[in-house]
């Protein structure tokens, strides 16, 4: 007998498999509604277990699915759920679920819902009804022996889980020390090389202030080098103007005189000329008062063309 055995979780598929393949079924498994509609339209599955609440197609949904399907209505589904109350009973039995077994499954619940299916004629056609008190029989000779089974099985399973939650968390711990172990060098590694990269900054930061201090004392000692030869240049130009204005002043003062020199030369002639027309119109008034005044005059002027040359000279 070939169990479809459908849940997300693969913590759940373990432990409801192993049940399962205790009781001596051949266990499928499937991790959504979508994947176990594609196996049982591949394989011959006998029964459904069928988890309520998983992302995409859920529980209720997927049973639907198989029970209004001519081809796979034949096929019981028994939807498994960790909620209990009446309205996911009614929500299943209306899916066309035979039955609804709480996770974890108890024993009990398990051993009723396999008792229901007759695992030597479960086949592809519907199965004739049993009468009451055969099926009353069945369950009378069967009851002791499965329960006895199921609750043995259930605590090999729960000591199963245990165990293999504990050798988990042994290995989780184990992997967690490893790779913090196998880590330390690393963050170790991490941190001389952002000490490296904290130190070449700085040393790059203080060699730029220190070529930066270099080259603001040689711009000044440029500026300074410039201002001493303006100064320089300045004094030279002084020099050369005062040189320049001295030499002009001394052509023009040259050239002056010489123009002065060549007036009081004239001056000198005009006067000595004037002298001897003086003279001789002295010599024709001398025997007349006028010839007296007009001498007298003649003099005057003479002595004032004397005295104007002699400032001149």
């Amino acid at each position: 007998m070939k169990v479809l055995l459908v849940d997300d979780s693969k913590a759940a598929r373990f432990a409801m498999g192993k049940l399962l393949k205790d009781q001596g079924l051949e266990v499928e498994m499937a991790a959504s509604g979508e994947e176990a509609l594609d196996k049982i339209a591949t394989e011959d599955i006998n029964i459904v277990f069928m988890d309520q609440s998983m992302p995409g197609m859920g529980g209720i949904a997927a049973t639907t699915a198989i029970t209004s399907n001519e081809k796979t209505s034949h096929i019981p589904v028994v939807l498994c759920t960790g909620n209990e109350g009446d309205k996911l009973e009614e929500m299943a039995r209306e899916a066309g679920a035979i039955g609804v077994l709480t996770k974890p499954p108890q024993a009990e619940k398990l051993q009723a819902v396999l008792a229901t299916i007759d695992v030597e004629t479960v086949t592809e056609e519907t199965p004739e009804p049993q009468t009451e008190a055969a099926t009353e029989a069945a369950s009378g000779i069967d009851m002791d022996t499965i329960m006895a089974k199921v609750e043995e099985l259930l605590k090999k399973a729960r000591e199963d889980v245990s165990a293999v939650e504990k050798k988990l968390a042994q290995q989780l711990d184990e992997v967690i020390k490893s790779s913090e172990a196998k880590l330390q060098p690393l963050h170790d590694s991490l941190k001389k090389v952002d000490e490296r990269i904290v130190s070449q900054v700085k040393e790059q930061i203080s060699m730029d202030a220190g070529n930066h201090r270099i080259q603001l004392e040689a711009l000044r000692q440029q500026v300074e080098t410039g201002l001493d030869d303006m100064k320089e240049h300045e004094a030279r130009l002084r020099e050369d103007l005062i040189s320049d204005v001295n030499g002009k002043m001394d052509e023009l003062l040259s050239e002056r005189l010489a123009e002065i020199k060549d007036s009081v030369k004239d001056t000198r002639s005009n006067v000595e000329a004037s002298l001897e027309e003086m003279e001789k119109k002295v010599s024709g008034l001398k025997g007349s008062m006028l010839g007296k005044s007009a001498l007298i005059s003649i003099l005057s002027a003479a002595a004032a063309f004397a005295a104007a040359y002699f400032l001149l000279q």
